[in-house]
């Protein structure tokens, strides 16, 4: 397996001479399969793409996948967990659902509410902590070293 740059100005032919090479190898070799990992808005426009590329007009052996469709699939061929994943309207309704009910105990997230995207600034933090581990033992030495009482 190699890797190879396709370097060059928009509108310079990149997607179209990568198509053009992987439509080449599925036909080449059938008995693989191919993947494109594409951006999510961009699945079913590489999918058209290659099939109107493809000299037979059809792609039997060459998936253009989202990273998040691609993580459905290993998931499914691997048989890991079954449940479903919340996707960011599901998570920004869980996060408005619970500072509702706690919204007179919080001094920050309850006064901020109702503001254009405060729950989607919210989920983003939350995002990022679970990515990089920090949880309330990191958040209560950082409070600390903010307040002057501790370091890091």
């Amino acid at each position: 397996m190699s890797l190879r740059f396709y370097i060059g100005a928009s509108g310079a032919g990149k997607s179209t001479a990568l198509y053009r090479e992987i439509i080449e190898r599925s036909m080449e070799h059938p008995e693989q399969n191919f993947f494109l990992i594409v951006p999510d808005q961009f699945s079913m426009q590489t999918q058209a793409e290659l099939v109107r590329l493809h000299p037979r007009k059809g792609i039997m052996n060459i998936d253009a996948l989202s990273f998040s469709r691609l993580a459905h699939r290993v998931f499914e061929e691997v048989g890991e967990d079954a449940r479903t994943v919340l996707d960011d309207t599901g998570k920004s309704l869980v996060i408005r659902k619970i500072a509702g009910n706690l919204k007179e105990k919080t001094t920050v997230i309850g006064p901020s509410l109702n503001k254009t995207g405060y729950v989607h600034e919210v989920k983003s933090v939350l995002s990022e902590f679970m990515q990089y581990g920090i949880g309330p033992k990191e958040l209560e030495t950082l409070t600390e070293y903010a307040n002057g009482r501790g370091g890091l």
